[in-house]
């Protein structure tokens, strides 16, 4: 009986069981199957939409997908296949560092990180990188709730602001990256780091971290590190003692570059990292030699010490480094020989993958030792002292994709048999070297090149034939290679997606494309060569077009398709007719130069028409319209063409303009006082040779910036305006204005003269010294103001003598009358003072002689009176003939001319000497008279007393005989004294 409950209860229980299980496996069946099918937890599915709802921007539509019911199956969401949680939500940007270029189309998502996130309770895996979802605003404090959190990275997302300390909570990390490209974050505290004990990835680039002085014992007290980057975080040597290594024993790379370490490499703790297999100490202000230490890493695989102030060969020990494949020491001061270094790098001889030796003060006459580094595939010797030829040794190196050469005394030939094994050669740049590349006319290269540099090499005269294979090179520069040729046929269509083409500086002939457009040219140097033509049809992606110095004619292109178009270099060409409109939608045009063309008719307005054509979305009823589109273009220089009509009023939408030239044309009327308000930041403003009239508006000098200002050869008339004195910029001199410069290098290095590698070579001729000079690197410097040849009339002013900055000073051939200003002389940087031919009268100021930098001086033909100064300068100004500087003035005497002064030099009875009292005569009157009067008054009192009162008679000539008695019973003492000394002896 007890037995058949016991198997009924048994049975019983089994049933349950059963039930139980059978049950669990239908849920659990049923739930997979529901998970499967992309069904998510209702709270986690609004949390994910109330995400998407703060998504402002979508460009890639890579949230399109987010709708219905199954979240799981969602793009960037994936789920747990056991509990159907969202653990990861994965929206990362592959294309941001694209988009930074201008390379790829936005696929940056925007808006902002919605506050329901934390409804993710198992996240695991967080990735929203490279996504403008920062909105500008701190990381938020709530990603430190999600304490499920394995993978957390918030870089690139435009975050700003103080570093949240909730991010401590995340104790389960393993992979955090808040680093950024630009966008500026800082903390001031990161003890926080310490409670993320297993972390093995951190990235903090670009965090400041200044005033984060404990960061080291936050950082130490991460066993697991394994990659610690902290790039760019304003580190200093004082926060990173020698503790840090005693921790980090598993740490494998490092990257401490663009800190400033400021200290000897020999001094700091990372040589006793011996783990470390990738470090990167770029750019951190190291100094000293390379410490020995080095030799310790032996598991390096990579290091870059670059861009660093360190010096001397590299040390010995650099042989225990076996296993590295990377090695950069750009950018310092070696000062050695190329074969001595390649020999200390004998154990890695084999594993060397990348040497970077740019601009490293290395010197050596053979490359033969290169030949031995039989894994090399990047190889830069840019910038350095080598010498000698190139070894065909090279040729052997069949890993080798990029050869650079750049910059140094290398000679003799390059062959075919050079290239004959470098199979896997993408770039070649042998560019400024003494190069003679000589090839059979039907050799076939082993190699297909993307990018390839010859500037200054001897290629020509024929133009290479084996080029024509080389149909996938995007960088092509053969400037200065002494073709002289015509452009083959095959030339355009070889290298129709050629990003940059250089061909500059040959004499090569033939004519352009009749169209761009087809082509993928981005920069296009084609200047200084005998081409012919018309000026081809541009394209939409065309950036920079120099074709300069030819003999190009025809109009400029008609269409309007180069809307990027921001440098266009033109001058020096045969280019008639008007210019046209199309200019107007060359919406980021940056520099124009058209001069020493045929241009004729006026110079186009671009008013509201073109301006609607540019932004049909814009309201051009008025003219604040106008002027918000505005122009960005900086420099415009339109010279020696026969363009006409008024002041060009399109300059009123030229806020950003820095250099105007419009001279030698034949534009007319008065100068608008809009300049100084629609172009407040010129620099230099050219109006020579043209026909404009009437008065120097006083707002004109209203340009605080403007250091060149030519007015000459024109018809204004009028007083030259006292404000003169308002243009601050030629106040300083040329040390003042390097001191404090409100303008960036761009402009200090000379926007008319640039290399040929990027940038147009233009020149500016200035009427100075009595000649005509070109300005070229030095144009910035010349402070020079003309207004010769006009009909100014009045005083010169004396507000002038403020411009303590100015180098040429040229009024000549005007009306202007009364004395030249005797502060002139403050005028101490001037080179060239030219006020011949004018009305001028009165003596000349002595304080010319004070101008020690005066360098050409002419006063001739006006009506000067007095002594001719003289000292310092103007005694050596024009030694052939130095008469002729005051030729035309009947009242001059004195040295150099014939007639002499009345008087000896100096008296100042002659008329001359008057003028010495400048800029201190007054004072020097005022000491002098007041002498004179003081001595005259004293002595007329003692004589009055004397006179007049007894007792000072008796008493002073009572003390007149006593005085005269001891000095002569004094002198026969010491008489007889010496006369007795010498009897005796």
């Amino acid at each position: 009986m007890a037995e058949t409950r016991r198997s009924s209860s048994h049975a019983s229980a089994a049933n349950f069981l059963f039930i139980i299980v059978t049950a669990t496996t239908i849920f659990s069946v049923t739930y997979a199957s529901e998970i499967l099918n992309g069904s998510c937890i209702p709270t986690e599915r609004a949390a994910l939409l109330s995400f998407k709802a703060g998504v402002t921007s979508d460009p890639a539509s890579r949230l399109d997908s987010w709708s219905g019911h199954g979240c799981c199956h969602w793009s960037g969401v994936s789920c747990s296949v056991r509990t159907g949680h969202v653990v990861e939500l994965d929206l990362h940007n592959d294309h941001f560092f694209a988009e930074l270029s201008g390379a790829d189309a936005p696929h940056s998502m925007s808006g902002q990180i919605s506050s329901s996130l934390p409804a993710l309770r198992h996240l695991k895996h967080l990735d929203l990188s490279g996504n403008y979802l920062g909105n500008g605003m701190p990381i938020p404090e709530f990603v430190g709730s999600l304490k499920r959190l394995t993978y957390l990275d918030l870089s690139n997302m435009n975050f700003i602001g103080t570093v949240p300390p909730q991010l401590g909570n995340l104790s389960k990390l393993v992979h955090l990256d808040i680093s950024s490209v630009y966008f500026p974050t800082h903390s001031m505290d990161i003890s926080w780091l310490a409670r993320l004990q297993s972390l093995e990835h951190l990235n903090m680039g670009t965090v400041n971290l200044s005033a984060a002085v404990d960061w080291v014992h936050s950082v130490k007290a991460l066993p697991n590190l394994i990659v610690l980057k902290l790039e760019f975080c304003s580190l200093n040597s004082k926060s990173a003692p020698s503790l840090l290594q005693h921790n980090l024993t598993v740490l494998e790379e490092l990257d401490l570059s663009r800190n400033t370490l400021n200290s000897p490499a020999a001094q700091n703790w990372f040589w006793g990292v011996t783990s470390l297999k990738w470090l990167h100490l770029f750019n951190c202000g190291l100094s000293g030699t390379f410490p020995d230490e080095l030799g310790n890493l032996t598991s390096l695989e990579a290091l870059d010490l670059g861009g660093n102030n360190m010096k001397g060969m590299m040390p010995a020990t650099l042989k225990n480094l076996c296993s590295l494949r990377y090695l950069y020491i750009d950018n310092n001061n070696i000062g050695g020989d190329i074969t001595d270094l390649i020999e200390r790098l004998l154990c890695s001889w084999k594993s060397l993958q990348e040497l970077n030796l740019m601009e490293a003060n290395i010197s050596g006459t053979t490359l033969e030792a290169v030949a031995n580094l039989t894994s090399l595939s990047w190889f830069d010797v840019t910038n350095n002292h080598l010498s000698g030829s190139v070894p065909v040794e090279i040729g052997t190196l069949a890993n080798l994709s990029v050869f650079i050469l750049t910059n140094n005394n290398l000679s003799g030939v390059i062959s075919q048999e050079h290239f004959a094994g470098l199979t896997n050669l993408k770039e070649i740049d042998l560019s400024y070297n003494n190069l003679k590349i000589i090839t059979d006319f039907d050799w076939i290269p082993p190699f297909k090149l993307d990018i390839a540099r010859f500037g200054s090499c001897l290629l020509g005269p024929r133009f290479p034939e084996w080029l024509r294979g080389q149909n996938g090179i995007s960088d092509l520069n053969i400037s200065r290679t002494g073709l002289i040729s015509t452009i083959p046929d095959w030339f355009w269509t070889t290298f129709s997606n050629a990003v940059h083409l250089d061909i500059s500086s040959n004499q090569l002939s033939g004519e352009l494309p009749v169209t761009l457009e087809s082509l993928s040219v981005i920069t296009l140097f084609a200047q200084a060569n005998r081409l012919t033509g018309s000026v081809p049809q541009l394209s939409n992606e065309i950036q920079i077009l120099d074709i300069s110095r030819n003999f190009l004619n025809g109009s400029l292109p008609s269409n309007n398709r180069a809307t990027r178009l921001s440098i266009a270099v033109l001058f020096s060409n045969r280019i008639t007719e008007t210019i046209e409109t199309a200019i107007c939608q060359w919406t980021d045009l940056c520099v124009l130069d058209l001069s020493n063309n045929l241009f004729v008719g006026d110079f186009p307005d671009c008013g509201r028409e073109e301006l609607k054509q540019w932004k049909p979305s814009s309201d051009n009823s008025s003219r604040d319209s106008i002027d918000s589109s505005g122009s960005k273009i900086e420099i415009l220089l339109l010279s020696n063409n026969n363009l006409s009509g008024g002041f060009p009023l399109f300059l009123r939408q030229c806020r950003s303009l820095i250099f105007l030239d419009l001279t030698q044309n034949k534009f007319t009327g008065k100068l608008p006082a809009w300049i100084s308000e629609d172009m407040p930041y010129l620099l230099m403003l050219r109006l020579r040779s043209n026909n404009f009239s009437g008065r120097i508006p006083n707002e004109l000098l209203g340009l605080i910036a403007l250091r060149i200002l030519d007015l000459s050869n024109n018809s204004f008339s009028g007083s030259i305006p006292r404000s003169l004195g308002n243009l601050t910029a030629l106040t300083a001199t040329v040390e003042g204005f390097h001191a404090d410069n409100p303008f960036n290098e761009y402009y200090l290095s000379g926007p008319l003269t640039m290399s040929s590698n990027g940038q147009f070579n233009d020149s500016l001729s200035v009427v100075i010294k009595g000649q005509v000079l070109d300005y070229r690197e030095n144009t910035i410097y010349l402070m020079s103001i003309d207004l010769s040849c006009n009909s100014l009339a009045g005083e010169i002013p004396e507000e002038l003598s403020s411009l303590a900055g100015l180098i040429n000073l040229n009024l000549s051939s005007n009306l202007l009358s009364g004395n030249i200003p005797y502060k002139i002389g403050n005028l101490r940087s001037l080179e060239s003072l030219d006020l011949s031919k004018n009305k001028l009268d009165g003596v000349i100021p002595w304080g010319l002689s004070d101008l020690t930098y005066l360098s050409y001086l002419n006063l001739s033909y006006n009506n000067l009176s007095g002594r001719i100064p003289s000292g310092h300068q103007l005694d050596i100004l024009k030694a052939d003939d130095p008469a002729s500087m005051y030729f035309g003035n009947p009242g001059l005497c004195g040295h150099p001319i014939p007639r002499q002064c009345p008087g000896p030099p100096g008296d100042p009875s002659t008329p001359g000497d008057s003028a010495r009292w400048h800029d201190d005569g007054l004072p020097q009157m005022d000491f002098l008279l007041g002498f004179i009067v003081g001595f005259v008054a004293g002595v007329w009192m003692l004589f009055c007393g004397l006179l007049f009162k007894k007792r000072w008679r008796y008493a002073y000539f009572g003390q007149l005989d006593k005085l005269y008695d001891k000095v002569y019973v004094t002198a026969v003492i010491t008489w007889r004294k010496w006369f007795r000394n010498t009897v005796r002896n």
